[in-house]
């Protein structure tokens, strides 16, 4: 199982700058800060009484930190290809990741209402043109943490380290970018360092960034607008349908919201086994057809 952590990154082949740990920690943090201070300008400049206007100007906003990301890279000399943005497979690897974003998210709703941490309280939907817009600004939103986290730190790191190691330490700065958020706490933090590496390993699996980046805004997108869940602690817009959490704040996530409790714990577990269980098949296979070819 453990085969797919071992894997070499197809994305990792033409990098020549290569620079360790602290390098990536400390370029990381100035792009978020130059990226936060460009969102903050923004904000002050369309400030409004509108919370779901603001809510929607500060995602769309995230596109700050994807121009300082490609700067700095481009600084580096880094192509397109080793930040995971690969023209290959683009259209249906995004597609996917979509599909994969609202299965896990529904899937952490399900076990959450089975233990009767969430009840639905009805069909919400105002707003559609909102909606849409909310749509189309967290695929900004997910695309700037992935393009960040897995297609500039995990890969430009997994030339200095183990494919296994980078995947770690990407995950544990995915988890501490959100350690200012509402309600966060500690299990919030573990289920965030999973999210992370669940995200690392479809980059990983697919050998670019597509399938995590769609993976990840559906999954915001779906907790937020379609099921009315506070995402990371957050309101954010419209949504389809309300769901309200209750009870204890282990089941229910608490203020944080769906990602605090204990069904995002367990489907992002079940997320990384399937892709490593999958890895592990798809190589046996591979394995069977090269032995076939040499008869």
């Amino acid at each position: 199982m453990i085969d797919l952590f071992r894997k070499k990154s197809l994305m990792s082949d033409d990098i020549h700058v290569i620079k360790n740990t602290g390098y990536y920690f400390i370029m990381s943090g100035v792009i978020f800060l130059v990226g936060g201070i460009i969102q903050g300008m923004i904000l002050l400049l369309f400030e409004n009484n509108d919370a779901d206007l603001m809510g929607l100007i500060e995602l769309f906003s995230c596109a700050a930190v994807v121009l300082a990301t490609l700067f700095v890279a481009y600084r580096m000399k880094r192509s397109l290809k080793n930040l995971g943005l690969v023209r290959q497979h683009f259209f249906s690897h995004y597609l996917l990741g979509h599909f994969i974003g609202f299965i896990t998210l529904s899937g952490a709703l399900f076990i959450t209402l089975c233990l009767g941490g969430a009840v639905f309280k009805g069909f919400v939907l105002e707003n559609q043109f909102l909606w849409l817009l909310y749509f189309l600004a967290f695929m900004v939103q997910g695309f700037e943490e992935e393009l960040l986290c897995r297609g500039f730190m995990m890969v430009g790191l997994s030339k200095k380290m183990s494919m296994f190691s980078s995947m770690m330490v990407n995950s544990l700065y995915f988890a501490a970018l959100h350690l200012a958020n509402p309600g966060i706490s500690i299990l919030a933090l573990v289920n965030l360092f999973l999210a992370g590496f669940a995200f690392s390993v479809m980059a990983l699996y697919f050998d670019d960034l597509w399938v995590a980046s769609g993976a990840h805004s559906m999954w915001n997108f779906a907790q937020g607008n379609v099921y009315g869940i506070l995402v990371s602690g957050m309101s954010m817009g419209p949504s389809l349908f309300r769901f309200d959490l209750q009870g204890s704040n282990l089941i229910s996530g608490g203020n944080f919201g769906l990602e605090g409790g204990i069904g995002v714990f367990v489907i992002e577990l079940v997320t990384i086994l399937v892709f490593a269980l999958a890895y592990k098949w798809k190589e046996g296979k591979k394995h069977e057809t090269d032995l076939q070819g040499e008869i």
